[in-house]
């Protein structure tokens, strides 16, 4: 079934990956975003979005307006690690959540799907559950773990179908940079000298486009209101993705130098989500080939750099 569907943190790595999924199924796609807002991951839809400026004085009423069956709060500032122990820039994330779900009750909206952290759960090193004790140890675990009860709170007073997503490790095209994947294709394709830990920690990277058909797959279900877990099956110890990226872009000459690093106190080494609760609600939950969405990934980033 076609919705107006909106999506904050659109023009980011998860929002606009969604917003081109969403957008491949025939729903209208309402995309927040600000002056400063980069419009690059999505130039190739962009025509297709209807954006709404976050900088214009009347944007809540231009939003009321449109009348958006389903908000989807991909939006979160302070995600790179030089922001996580910020607790002014976190604390914003609760203030702007609470304005969207102002609106999202004008609406009468019919779901509003929040996405959450792994970073909720703190230090842990497991397949672990939704049951697994909530113990933040950055601010920006903190913050999320918070906005994801405001939610609930304010939902539940107010009769609004609320599904919090707590998203383990993903990767993909567009994804930024200074992200572990990234990172390691552009220092293995120009044979710069990576140090890393003996890389047999474990690590359950789900492809950004199973996430979208995910979130897509709850749009459209009449699943329970909940808190769920969303990761991959199959975790991958992080010196196997290396060996793969190396063996997909052929290099002879890599200078990843593997134990020049030691493992950091209290390293986890699975880290990985129980998606049970979920395959419960909506039905088993298919992942595409990890191998072939790595070579994906390599490809992309080859064809980036050769611009």
């Amino acid at each position: 079934m076609k919705k107006k569907i909106l999506i904050t943190g659109i023009t980011g790595f998860l929002g606009s990956q969604l917003a081109e999924y969403l957008l491949s199924q025939g729903n209208l796609v309402i995309g927040t975003k600000r002056n400063s807002s980069s419009l690059e991951r999505c130039k190739k839809f962009s025509e297709n979005i209807t954006w709404v400026n976050l900088e214009d004085q009347n944007w809540k009423q231009i939003i009321i307006n449109y009348k958006p069956e389903v908000f989807v709060h991909a939006a979160w500032s302070g995600v790179g690690s030089i922001d996580r122990n910020n607790w002014h820039v976190q604390l914003k994330n609760i203030d702007f959540t609470l304005t969207l779900l102002e609106i999202a009750n004008e609406v009468k909206v019919e779901k509003f799907i929040g996405l959450g952290s792994q970073a909720e759960y703190g230090l842990f090193s497991g397949n672990i559950d939704e049951n697994q004790p909530i113990k933040p140890v950055s601010a920006y675990g903190s913050a999320k773990h918070l906005t994801a009860q405001l939610i609930q709170s304010y939902c539940e007073q107010n009769t609004i179908n609320w599904y919090w997503l707590r998203l383990f490790s993903f990767f993909g095209e567009k994804e930024a940079d200074n992200w572990f994947i990234p990172t390691l294709i552009k220092n293995i394709y120009n044979n710069n000298k990576m140090e890393m830990t003996p890389g047999m920690q474990k690590y359950a990277y789900m492809y950004v486009k199973d996430l979208s058909i995910i979130i897509g797959r709850i749009i459209n279900s009449s699943i329970k209101k909940d808190i769920y877990n969303v990761s991959s099956k199959s975790a991958f110890k992080l010196k196997t993705i290396v060996e793969k990226i190396i063996n997909i872009t052929g290099s002879t000459n890599s200078k990843i130098n593997f134990g020049a690093l030691p493992y950091r106190e209290n390293q986890p080494m699975l880290v990985k989500g129980d998606t049970s609760k979920l395959s419960k609600e909506l039905g088993e939950i298919v992942e595409t080939d990890f191998d072939e969405n790595l070579l994906k990934v390599v490809q992309y980033i080859n064809n980036q750099q050769n611009k």
